[in-house]
């Protein structure tokens, strides 16, 4: 993984192991780009490029970058000794590890870059939102939950992966005319904004507008935004974790007490962790983004046969 820290105050020790020099003590060991560059037999912009493109995984001490072993003998157990010097683009990259290692460096630039790549190589606009962005912050959390990645990185991770969905968004903005218009926030209580935004721009990708009221929205604000939209297909609320439950259950009740037609989803890590137990009211779940995507088609279907009978 890539990841900015500070310099430590205290020079590490060195040793030299297989005729190079590591860095055993704060830095754990870690091999920098020189070294690398040797160790791949490439020279050290091949090596520079390989950790900008994601492809190896690196943390950044300052201005140095430093690879750990194991992550360098993963990435040459994947090179191809036929192409040692840009390994190919094909259908088994793992694009959710470059963008990981960007992310983490903080850098948008080389992680638009990979994004760009996926796309060029054939890759959806929904994979790059979902198998890549989503599955990045995934796993960026999953490291921060074991220890492996800090607050600070999380958080760094989180920001650039906001402007890469708003880059994304603006990319492959539908024109025409709407299909229908989705209302679509989390409820209060729930900060997680970045989960909405990525849904909200799946469901825009389809031809729906998208009323994206964003992160902890009070309960009459959907109640307000349901009630005056025209055309709606259906109110979406996104959760992520199970204590937000009752706050999810609240707007559910406000939205039925003014319009108990009007289809409602749920979704989110919480509702994937209960599998697919529903709420009094809710019409549907969603195990993730293209399930929600698939619902709201047929709440759509559903909604176009009423207004025609």
């Amino acid at each position: 993984m890539s990841a900015k820290r500070p310099l430590t105050t205290r020079p590490p020790t060195i040793t030299a192991v297989d005729g190079l020099r590591l860095f055993d003590d704060d830095a754990g060991g870690d091999l920098n780009l020189k070294q690398v560059a040797l160790t791949l037999g490439v020279h050290y912009m091949t090596a520079y490029r390989y950790v900008r493109q994601g492809r190896l995984i690196a943390l950044r001490y300052g201005t140095e970058w430093r690879v750990k072993r194991n992550d360098l003998d993963v990435f040459r157990a994947g090179r191809s000794p036929s192409n040692a010097t840009d390994p190919p683009a094909g259908p088994g990259t793992p694009w959710d590890q470059r963008v990981t290692s960007c992310l983490l460096a903080g850098d948008e630039t080389a992680a638009w870059k990979v994004i760009e790549a996926a796309l060029a190589a054939g890759r959806s606009p929904t994979y790059c939102y979902l198998d890549m962005i989503a599955a990045s912050l995934s796993s960026i959390g999953e490291r921060w939950a074991s220890g492996d990645a800090d607050v600070a990185e999380q958080h760094l991770a989180t920001a650039v992966a906001t402007r890469l969905v708003a880059r994304l968004g603006a990319r492959f903005r539908r024109p025409g005319r709407s299909r229908g218009t989705v209302v679509f926030g989390a409820p209060t209580g729930e900060f997680h904004n970045l989960p909405i935004a990525i849904v909200a721009d799946l469901v825009r990708l389809q031809g729906y507008d998208v009323l994206e009221l964003g992160a902890n929205v009070p309960t009459e604000a959907f109640v307000t935004s349901a009630a005056r939209t025209p055309r709606l297909i259906c109110v979406g609320i996104g959760i992520t974790c199970l204590e937000l439950l009752g706050s999810a259950q609240e707007v559910v009740d406000a939205v039925r007490a003014v319009d108990d037609t009007v289809p409602i989803v749920i979704g989110g890590l919480a509702m994937k962790d209960l599998g697919r137990t529903t709420l009094p009211g809710v019409t549907a779940v969603a195990g993730d983004g293209r399930d929600a995507v698939a619902i709201i088609e047929s709440f759509a279907s559903t909604r176009a046969i009423q207004r025609i009978v």
